[in-house]
């Protein structure tokens, strides 16, 4: 027995001779060190142009109205638009008021709950965009370049997209060198356009090490978020599309190969925050070879989708068949969309499709009553005014219809949704005829809404029958709307000279200045009261929203909200003839304008 026991611990002994050593550590992953090799140096006068050209030219195009740039001192820091002005921050703060919130029960005593709780139930969209703090340094700026000329739906969860901006090609390049030299990495001007990104002429990886980087993408927590193409993950669209904010940011990860190097995708897997602080990507449990295999199935993974469908036509549905009128227009369609981009003259911010934005020229379109909808819209070439509710020469439909249309023919490049992957097709081309779709970035209006619109404007656009809004409130979803004279008819005309009652009514108690002792001398006396009107008072809330109206004057207290998000947030400034927001606005006239200032 004795001797049966030592040959057998002699036979394994002798096996241990031949059995593989334990694989050595992996050294973990130098972020900082990655970081650095990728940096070269820009002479310093050079990276300050560049960075200075840059940021002009986001404030141009009003990138800062969604995006966040770093923190105030960061190298490259482009200031937040102000809150009357950005989109992402006036949407968080109002879904995220309750009731027991101070704001929530400001504006709900002075607007009523059920206009409070309407202003949460519509917001959907711009709660949350990706931040493009030093964004160069993760991502290829020859795809920056790309992106920015033909933007295109890179997030399958998110109902909007990347509006597609009026870019020349001096801005667009000053922005993508903006990101370079903020980053520190190559100057993409300093030579001739940047090739294939370098994972994709490396030796491409053995089929084992693809399939295991597949088997890793399908089983360890990517596909809760994300999608690759059309490959079948387990997860529905419906499930996508009920998806959680941090999942709207998450990217069809077919592409990748287009955005990143390989050794970038490895460091984002493995530490994200270390690229990217302020990323809702979670930190999961790879080891080094597991993030790498996952890496090369990312860039190199066969990715198999149809050709783009064709085009949609450019017919619109049938009218309904049935009564419609103004209050149902405005409160379904124009009223709930179009008026974020295309408010009125008096309000804090007109929106782009009034006094232009985003690189594109206002058209004068006012949508937030019915007698400014009918004044019309301006044509750029000849200067004058025309209706967008009767056909133009040349056109079988009324303005306002076609574009809503034409918006399908956008969708095919920037609106496609989970596991309905499909190649981008080109923009169609902005000409006469055939206008920039509306609205931009957000999903096209729907058969039914467009059949409303359709019918209502058959009927000769019948405008309100009654008054609504509050009196006296001069910006958002309260603004007064009322009958006026003519009240049927879808021809252009201009507001009267002589004033409704309803739109020449005093503000609420709580919106008039307060009244001093008749002994009392105003601080400000022999000054020019110049934008002094509201002076202390916070603009929390005020948003050109572009998926939910704002409440009018939102959270106009004289106390500073205890959860302003920014900081740096300064009074908007007004030029000489712009009246103060308590201020019951004039009739509007032909030309008159509000100008984007400190933007």
């Amino acid at each position: 027995m004795v001797r049966f026991l030592v040959v057998v611990l002699a036979s394994l002994l002798a096996c241990g001779d031949d059995a593989p050593a334990p694989p050595a550590p992996e050294a973990p992953l130098d972020v900082a060190a990655l970081l650095a090799s990728r940096r070269v140096d820009w002479a310093a006068d050079e990276r300050a142009r560049a960075i200075e050209e840059g940021r002009a030219a986001l404030e141009r195009h009003e990138c800062s109205r969604c995006h966040s740039f770093g923190a105030e001192g960061d190298l490259g820091h482009v200031a937040p638009a102000g809150r009357s002005d950005h989109c992402t921050s006036c949407h968080q703060w109002l879904k995220g008021m309750q009731p027991g919130d101070r704001h929530f029960d400001l504006l709900a005593s002075r607007y009523g709950e059920d206009v409070v709780r309407r202003y949460q139930r519509v917001i959907d969209h711009y709660q949350e965009v990706p931040d493009l703090h030093r964004f160069a340094e993760r991502i290829e700026p020859r795809w920056i370049d790309e992106f920015l000329r033909e933007p295109y739906d890179l997030r399958p969860a998110m109902g909007e997209t990347m509006p597609r901006l009026a870019l020349g090609d001096a801005d667009r390049r000053a922005i993508v060198r903006y990101f370079a030299a903020v980053a520190g990495v190559a100057d993409p001007a300093a030579g001739p356009a940047a090739g294939p990104a370098a994972a994709l002429v490396a030796p491409a990886p053995s089929p084992a090490a693809l399939a295991e980087g597949r088997q890793l993408f399908l089983t360890r927590g990517c596909v809760a978020c994300h999608t690759f193409g059309n490959l079948d993950t387990g997860t529905s669209r419906d499930a996508f599309t009920r998806a959680s904010l941090p999942t709207r940011l998450a990217p069809n990860l077919r592409f990748t190969r287009e955005r990143m190097s390989r050794e970038l995708v490895v460091a984002w897997i493995l530490e994200p925050t270390e690229l990217l602080a302020s990323t809702r990507m979670p930190k999961l449990i790879f080891a080094r070879h597991e993030a790498e295999r996952l890496a090369d199935f990312l860039l190199h993974a066969d990715v198999a989708v149809p050709p783009a469908p064709a085009a949609p036509s450019l017919a619109p549905p049938p009218a309904v068949e049935r009564a419609v009128g103004w209050a149902e227009v405005k409160d379904r369609v124009l009223g709930r969309i179009c008026v974020h981009c295309h408010m009125n003259d008096h309000e804090r911010d007109l929106g782009p499709g009034n006094e232009g934005g985003f690189g594109w020229p206002g058209s004068r379109l006012a949508m937030r009553t019915y007698e400014m909808l009918v004044r019309g819209a301006v044509d750029p070439a000849s200067g004058e005014r025309y209706s967008v509710l009767e056909p133009r020469p040349g056109q079988s439909e009324a303005p306002l219809v076609l574009a809503m249309m034409t918006r399908r023919h956008e969708e095919l490049r920037d609106h496609v949704a989970a596991f309905e992957d499909h190649a981008r097709p080109a923009y169609p081309t902005v000409r006469e005829g055939m206008p920039l779709g509306m609205p931009l970035g957000l999903p096209s209006i729907p058969d039914d809404e467009v059949a409303l619109v359709r019918a209502w404007i058959a009927q000769g656009c019948p405008g309100p029958t009654e008054v609504t809004g509050m009196p006296g409130i001069t910006d958002g979803l309260l603004v007064p709307d009322g009958p006026i004279e003519p009240n049927r008819g879808c021809e252009r005309r201009d507001p009267a000279d002589a004033r409704p009652s309803w739109a020449d009514q005093p503000p609420p108690a709580w919106e008039r200045p307060a009244e001093r002792p008749s002994n009392e001398r105003p601080s400000n006396e022999g000054q020019s009261n110049e934008g002094q009107s509201n002076e202390g008072q916070s603009n929390e809330g005020q948003s050109n929203e572009r998926s939910a109206e704002r409440p009018s004057n939102e959270g106009q207290s004289n106390e500073r909200p205890s959860n302003e998000r920014q900081s740096n947030e300064r009074p908007a400034e007004r030029s000489s003839n712009e009246r103060p927001a308590n201020e019951r606005p004039a009739p509007p006239t032909e030309g008159a304008r509000t100008e984007r200032r400190g933007r």
